[in-house]
């Protein structure tokens, strides 16, 4: 006689290995999805930020500008921050790679933001 499961409202489903590889390999064929083989401790941690972030991000794009949400203002600093830390580990992704001889290609959207940013500076000092 099998057995009946029954969940409590507080329980979450436990996936089974092949559902969650299933649900993964259906992710990568989304959209804006990207692969990635992480091969140290502190890139998968920041793996993980990373992911956090980009859902974080997500709910800023919805409350941006909304009533209790946040201001423009408050979500262009908050930008320009994020900016700021992408632009310092690339900085420092440059630095590493040259100490180890490992050629660091900046993405060019950085490249642009980076052009952008300096000419900015340039036009405010003049």
């Amino acid at each position: 006689m099998e057995k009946e499961i029954t969940e409590t409202p507080n329980e979450k489903k436990r996936f089974t290995k092949e559902e969650i590889m299933e649900r993964k390999i259906s992710m990568v064929k989304e959209r804006g999805s990207r692969v990635m083989k992480i091969n140290s401790p502190l890139g998968s941690i920041m793996f993980n930020v990373l992911r956090q972030f980009d859902q974080a991000y997500a709910h800023f794009k919805g409350q941006l500008g909304e009533p209790g949400g946040i201001s423009h203002e408050e979500g262009a600093a908050l930008m320009d921050e994020a900016r700021e830390i992408t632009m310092a580990f690339s900085e420092f992704t440059g630095q590493l790679s040259k100490k180890v001889r490992f050629k660091y290609f900046m993405p060019q959207e950085l490249q642009e933001l980076q052009q952008a940013t300096s000419g900015k500076k340039r036009a405010s000092a003049d």
